[in-house]
């Protein structure tokens, strides 16, 4: 059984290069995913292929939106691990998000059989998803594994939750999701593409309402992932909301561990669009 852990395999002599040749050699690693959110832009923030993101966030506050507008936007081949949404509630979402109808719109027209205008625009999705409630290691490197043999390896793959992966080998706690964190870094390097897992926080930032720290995600993984983006959410149902989106690690730019220097995203929930 082939293993991305263990690709391309060893030759026995560590390759060793001049920054320059490294540069040259490096193929799409550095290249920005086109997220069309120019207040993250602004921010300094920018998910890159090659390397590993984490988005931390309060249930409910909107980690799992960022993470889908990000990959229709980008409009890059992306592999889209739902772990934690099922099929219908992404199809719901995803539908919502392009048509600019209300999730609750979409789901009435799911139940009258009306779903040919959806299915034609999400068809034009570069988006394949997995919905195991609980994947293994090996489960995610077989998929991303047949999904390079159809379509080359993917621009961007999403982890939605990390801690839905069952990786009992690693043990339990901080240092699994250490661990959790050390692999699919490697997996981003080896493949070239922008991994993103989603995450949770500590318990008082639970309610979403204030900036969150690096100090406030949950198993304190802030070592390994290249950026670290924190969310709460801001507005109100009369104003409109927003979503705050804190850059508490940015390995390639500017960064507060606070959360208090965040960018502001305009938010509709209902239709699961976000707009920077």
């Amino acid at each position: 059984m082939l293993h991305l852990r263990h690709w391309p395999p060893a030759t026995g002599r560590p390759l060793i290069l001049t920054l320059s040749q490294a540069l040259h050699k490096r193929g799409s690693a550095g290249e920005p995913i086109p997220t069309t959110l120019k207040a993250l832009h602004d921010l300094g923030v920018h998910i890159r292929r090659g390397q590993l993101h984490l988005i931390a966030a309060g249930p409910g506050t909107g980690k799992s939106a960022l993470a889908l507008n990000v990959a229709i936007k980008s409009a890059v081949p992306t592999m889209y691990f739902s772990a934690d949404s099922d099929a219908f509630t992404q199809y719901v979402r995803s539908a919502a998000n392009i048509s600019g109808w209300t999730t609750e719109q979409v789901e009435s027209a799911i139940e009258q059989g009306r779903t040919e205008s959806f299915d034609a625009a999400l068809a034009g999705l570069d988006i394949r998803w997995s919905f195991d409630a609980s994947p293994d290691l090996d489960e995610i490197e077989q998929s991303l594994i047949a999904y390079a043999m159809i379509y080359g390896w993917p621009a961007l793959v999403i982890i939605d939750n990390v801690t839905n992966v069952a990786a009992p080998e690693m043990g339990e706690g901080h240092a699994a999701l250490d661990e959790l964190c050390a692999f699919f870094h490697d997996l981003a390097r080896r493949m070239e593409s922008a991994i993103v897992l989603l995450h949770h926080v500590t318990g008082p930032y639970n309610d979403g309402v204030n900036p969150i720290p690096l100090s406030g995600i949950k198993g304190q993984v802030g070592r390994v992932p290249e950026v670290i983006l924190t969310l709460h959410r801001g507005g109100t149902e009369f104003e409109g909301y927003d979503l705050r989106v804190s850059n508490v690690k940015n390995r390639g730019g500017k960064a507060d561990a606070s959360g208090f220097t965040f960018a502001r995203l305009q938010w509709q929930p209902e239709r699961m669009q976000i707009i920077g």
